[in-house]
């Protein structure tokens, strides 16, 4: 255990100088405050596209107003878990593997450190670090909702656990490959096979609808097969609770209208015990492949 929290302190003291993970950090904090200050200060510019449906009643400014706080809200949960993956492949790149190439690992190795204890404090370094800066990107986004009246605060910080869970995955995957190759090229590796992972489960999602994958007995088995064999993205309810929103300021109207029922049902909800387990399992797996990975390399 000592020699786990001595190798977490050491590998967060290098974080901290790494100056890719400063320029992701800067250029979020950055990004996040445009974003709230743009649709703040210049509602105008942004209103022309918060028009209801054909046939739906116009709402009054207040509604506008709310309308904005809804398409901010939308708009970070984005960008949020976009610089959730950025921070993931910064950590991933350089936590194990400028040890390996520096020869530092060789004088860690050379002390009373096992090699489980070296590839778990920086695990565990690499979650903390993950943790604290896309939570300070997240915090700073709830602060942001301050200037709309707030409502999703909840949400917010839910979707901000979601990307971190997510992200933690692909950090894990690039730490596991940087072991054994080139950063770069780790790098490259994980991120083709985050989305074909991505492709996957839309593609699963879209099974029970009708049409050519979901009668197609073939693809219905193989693309069941190969979902189970790739990580899940973990949603929060943010998306649900942003539709119930805009249903209350733009009620379905006309005849032939789906109700709001049919079209929450469409909406992607939080993920289910089941996702939650299996993202545990698949952690579980990715730790287990960078203590091999440690292992297993000649230093």
């Amino acid at each position: 255990m000592n020699g786990t929290l001595a190798v977490a302190r050491y590998t967060l003291l290098e974080l901290s100088r790494r100056r890719l993970l400063l320029v992701f950090f800067v250029i979020g904090v950055l990004g996040i405050a445009a974003i709230g200050l743009a649709l703040k200060i210049a509602p105008v510019s942004t209103g022309g596209g918060f028009g209801g449906p054909p046939g739906t009643a116009q709402p009054d400014p207040a509604a506008v107003s709310r309308l904005i706080e809804l398409y901010f809200v939308r708009t970070i949960i984005g960008v949020v878990g976009f610089f959730a993956l950025l921070i993931a492949f910064g950590i991933g790149m350089t936590a194990i593997y400028h040890d390996l190439e520096s020869g530092a690992a060789i004088a860690i190795f050379s002390k009373p450190v096992s090699r489980l204890a070296f590839a778990a404090g920086k695990v565990l370094a690499a979650m903390i670090a993950m943790i604290a800066i896309v939570g300070l990107l997240g915090l700073e986004a709830r602060l942001l909702m301050a200037l709309f009246g707030g409502g999703l605060e909840g949400a917010m910080w839910v979707e901000s656990v979601a990307a971190v869970a997510n992200a933690t995955l692909l950090m894990l995957i690039v730490l596991a490959l940087s072991t054994w190759m080139n950063n770069i090229i780790a790098a490259v590796v994980a991120f083709i096979y985050n989305f074909a992972a991505g492709v996957i489960v839309a593609i699963h999602s879209q099974l029970g609808n009708v049409g050519v994958l979901g009668d197609n007995a073939v693809i219905r088995t193989v693309f069941t097969i190969l979902y189970w064999l790739v990580p899940h993205q973990l949603m929060s309810d943010a998306q649900t609770q942003i539709a119930k929103a805009q249903l209350e300021m733009y009620p379905p109207m006309g005849p032939g209208a789906p109700s709001p029922d049919q079209i929450l049902s469409s909406v992607p909800g939080a993920s289910g015990t089941q996702d939650i387990l299996w993202w545990v399992f698949g952690v579980a797996v990715m730790a287990a492949l960078v203590y091999l990975a440690v292992r297993r390399k000649q230093v």
